[in-house]
């Protein structure tokens, strides 16, 4: 991923959890499945900011995918 001025640690962070919980797990994924995962967890989370990360971040990995 070409790094991208939008593209905070924070956000960063989110997606590394997120790929990790993949890899735990074992499971192959593709970057819609990972898409889909933080919109999952963006839906469940009550913090805006990191509810405003995610969404973001969605946005970029939607963008890559286009």
């Amino acid at each position: 991923m070409i790094y991208d001025n939008r593209m905070t640690q924070e956000m960063l962070a989110l997606l590394g959890s997120t790929v990790t919980r993949f890899m735990r797990e074992g499971v192959p994924f593709e970057l819609h499945e990972l898409s889909q995962a933080l919109q999952r967890l963006k839906e469940d989370e009550i913090n805006p900011e990191i509810k405003q990360r995610y969404e973001v971040l969605i946005r970029l990995l939607s963008e890559l995918m286009h």
